[in-house]
């Protein structure tokens, strides 16, 4: 074979809904023949290069769409013809952005919190999560689990990474240890994580993910995919033998070889926050990322994606933003996932709705207030963990199915095993006077 001939991507051989397809974090919308591409940004690090293509290639293949920042810190384009997501791949493949585990039953992007290398109340702990990523998506199992898997890193105690929406969320502590949160997960039934662990040395992070991916192969159910979590795991087998069980997977990990210490450095007082823009419903336009970079690159900013459809800037030099972006740091947080308009099993059509509250909001937004929107019961949007949760379902009324929204209010966003309760089930022309007084009402 010809050394220098080119390599077929996957997506080339097969461009249909392949489990191949989704490993690379491709998905069919609803549209025939259009496809979403997800991006895995390893803790929402990314550098300027991988921006600029990422926004370019938006620019010459889906000028109709923008780019898309999702809560697990990674980027999604939308609207992709087929013949060009092979040409997008290999755009993407040329600045070192991954692709691989972006979906399917993988090891799924490990999320680590925005700002943990220059909060003085917090730990940087990119360095483990990025020795942890490595050493286990060198693993030649992790791309074929029972369902995907989620591991997330928080730097201090606020857990500003969803720890308890997780398969694994570890939350530094200041001696160097971690309180490791386990087997939680949304969807249709959401069950919130448990603590596993209260004081882990960080040496033993990698034996445990190890211990814990082995435990979740040999259990995991791979005939009922709606039962396949790692919690599902858990409840199936009640807690006192899930976690001996779990125990003994983490022993057998940490007994093949001597683990090496692992320190958890300081923060990096040299750098502060500079921006934190709220992106509409997570989206940017092409554009406007570039004239981002224009902006940000020259003055040595870092950029980052936080857990909430937002961007930040990091640095030692002010950044001056042009006025539209800047504008962008006043917005409400709302949340909503792409709904109906891309996502084939959403039944309801989330931007109208986050476009009217974030309307309503603008005369009493505080930073507490968030409002999460799923466009159907898979929770994406993480509806029914938080504050303010908005969840699409179809219901008849005069003989039609009528696009309506359960609400949920009282979650804990995934900082703690707090779920949001359902109220009651809300008529769209009524969500805007209802969010603006349940905001209200937490004001007082």
């Amino acid at each position: 074979m010809n050394p220098k001939a080119k390599q077929k991507l996957p997506f080339e051989q097969d461009t249909g809904d392949s489990v191949a397809n989704r490993i690379l974090g491709t998905y069919p919308q609803r549209q025939d023949g259009l496809f979403m591409q997800r991006i895995k940004i390893f803790g929402g690090r990314i550098n300027w290069a991988q921006w600029r293509r990422i926004a370019q290639l938006a620019a010459s293949y889906t000028p109709s769409s923008e780019l898309h920042v999702t809560t697990r810190q990674s980027i999604e384009l939308h609207d992709i013809e087929g013949r060009n997501v092979p040409v997008i791949q290999r755009g993407l493949s040329e600045v070192a952005l991954v692709l691989f585990g972006a979906g399917g039953d993988s090891l799924r992007n490990i999320t680590v919190c925005s700002g943990c290398d220059c909060d003085t109340e917090a730990v940087d702990i990119y360095p483990l999560a990025r020795y942890v990523g490595q050493y286990l998506l060198s693993r030649s199992n992790i791309l074929d689990l029972p369902r995907k898997f989620k591991i997330s890193f928080s730097g201090c105690s606020k857990a500003c990474a969803k720890p308890w929406l997780n398969d694994l969320g570890f939350i530094a502590q200041r001696e160097g240890l971690f309180r490791v949160i386990g087997a939680g997960s949304l969807g249709a039934k959401p069950a919130p994580g448990s603590e596993l662990y209260k004081d882990l040395a960080a040496k033993y992070v990698v034996p445990l993910c190890i211990g814990a991916i082995e435990f979740f192969e040999q259990y995991g159910d791979r005939e009922n995919r709606r039962r396949a979590r790692f919690r599902h795991v858990r409840e199936r087998l009640g807690e006192p033998s899930f976690r001996t069980e779990l125990d003994k997977w983490f022993n057998n990990a940490k007994a093949r070889r001597s683990w090496p210490e692992v320190s958890t450095t300081s923060t990096n007082k040299n750098i502060k926050l500079l921006w934190r823009l709220q992106l509409p419903d997570g989206n940017i336009k092409a554009e406007q990322a570039i004239r981002l970079a224009d902006a940000a690159e020259p003055k040595g900013a870092e950029l980052r994606i936080n857990f909430e459809h937002g961007i930040e800037l990091y640095g030692k030099k002010t950044v001056e933003l042009p006025k539209t972006l800047a504008a962008f740091e006043n917005n409400p947080i709302v949340i909503a996932c792409p709904g109906s308009t891309t996502c084939p099993r959403a039944v309801t059509s989330t931007k109208p709705i986050a476009d009217s509250i974030r309307k309503i909001l603008e005369d009493c937004y505080h930073t507490e207030v968030r409002v999460n929107i799923s466009g159907c019961p898979n929770n994406c949007a993480q509806s029914s963990a938080s504050g303010i949760g908005l969840v699409g379902t179809l219901r008849k009324q005069n003989g039609k199915a009528t696009q309506c929204y359960r609400l949920f209010t009282g979650g804990g966003n995934g900082r703690n095993n707090q779920l949001a309760t359902e109220t009651r089930i809300l008529n769209i022309q009524d969500i805007p006077s209802t969010i603006k007084e349940l905001v209200k009402s937490q004001e007082k």
